[in-house]
């Protein structure tokens, strides 16, 4: 009787519970921001750590001998070379790749008019559109001082011009850079304390839980973190490796706008299966405006790219470190696309990918189970 007065507790607990979040749903989400923006700095660390975390790994695989044979030397080195590895790829994109990425733009934009005028004026002819609409976008002139408005801040490289350029957005610029440098501190104390934390939480799950739930918890936890872990450097690796193929060998080419494509080749590469296709469509239709011919030839040159990627770097890059079925990606891709956009079509692979390993043990040990009573 006091099992079922427990479980009678627990469902009276739930309804009720369910009963407030829907009847007061304006409130509860007033609460949720507000505690989310209360500690939005320590998820900013916490997802800092997580990515400094996966180069660190790495460096202390090979800091075995000498001076690295001390744990406090081998953390703190790591975690430095991380940083300034990290900085150093930023620092590469802002002043070397940003400012290539801003001339292609305002040669786009200076092409197409002209462009969009040619195709107007062939649907004229052939297919007897309006002249109007031909006359409205031949006279159409891109302003050039917005382009370079919008791209002062990268031609500039000046913090102070973007903060006068910012305006109203002044305060949340600042609010924004002090949750990330707080959040910050935070990832590099993570880093240094990592066993100890980890041990922490150890220990209070198996305190306060039951045995069964505690290692399902941190059965779950270690599943999580080895799948990102693995997916994101693979990917992230394996979309610059493809980003830089496209540019050097546009480049080699003579291929117009080499570093804006690999630049929009590698991000949306980020997105695996059908990412890297829509960069190359996007390519596509920037060097239309410039020439048929010159689409064409990158349309080629990608596919012989994306072959070799598919073929032979991804599997070594990435290897198996998602392990779940074709089909099961692209469900993946389209419902986290759904709910989160572009990231929710970037994360939601892994997150597929970690369900799919737990109900792959819970079949393994359905099995065994009935093997055993067999």
């Amino acid at each position: 009787m006091e099992k079922r007065e427990k479980g009678f507790l627990k469902i009276a607990f739930l309804i009720v519970l369910f009963y407030i979040l829907v009847e007061h749903f304006a409130v509860v989400k007033e609460i949720i921001s507000v505690c989310y923006n209360a500690v939005s700095p320590l998820i900013y660390g916490i997802v800092i750590a997580f990515i400094i975390n996966l180069l660190v790994v790495q460096l202390e695989k090979h800091m075995t001998k000498g001076v690295f044979e001390s744990r406090v030397v081998k953390r703190t080195t790591s975690i430095a070379v991380s940083v300034l590895i990290l900085t150093g790829v930023i620092t590469i994109v802002c002043f070397n790749v940003i400012p290539g990425i801003v001339d292609s733009v305002k040669q786009i934009a200076e092409k197409m008019p002209e462009a969009v005028s040619a195709v107007l004026g062939f649907l004229e002819k052939h297919f007897g559109i309006s002249g109007d609409i031909v006359d409205t976008v031949q006279n159409f002139k891109i302003d050039e001082d917005l382009i370079n408005n919008m791209f002062g801040l990268m031609e500039n490289q000046s913090v102070i011009e973007a903060i006068k350029a910012s305006g109203d957005i002044v305060g949340s610029v600042f609010s924004v850079f002090a949750k990330f440098f707080i959040g910050l501190f935070f990832a590099f104390y993570i880093l240094a304390k990592k066993e100890s934390i980890r041990t922490w939480l150890h220990n209070l799950i198996e305190v306060y839980l039951p045995e069964r739930i505690a290692a399902a918890i941190e059965n779950v936890g270690y599943i999580i973190y080895e799948t990102y872990a693995n997916f994101i450097s693979g990917q992230c690796l394996d979309a610059v490796i493809l980003g830089c193929l496209i540019t050097l060998c546009m480049g080699i080419m003579g291929l117009p706008y080499p570093v804006l494509i690999g630049v929009i080749v590698a991000v949306t590469a980020l997105i695996p299966v059908v990412g890297a296709f829509f960069g190359g469509t996007v390519g596509a239709l920037l060097l239309v405006m410039d020439s048929p011919i010159k689409a064409f030839t990158f349309l080629v040159l990608f596919l012989i790219l994306q072959q070799i990627d598919n073929r032979m770097i991804y599997p070594y890059v990435v290897g198996n470190a998602i392990g779940i079925p074709s089909i099961l990606i692209f469900v993946a891709i389209v419902i986290g696309g759904e709910f989160g956009g572009v990231i929710g079509m970037f994360l939601g692979i892994p997150f597929t990918a970690v369900l799919y390993t737990l109900v792959e043990q819970d079949m393994e040990k359905r099995r065994q189970k009935k093997n055993r009573l067999g």
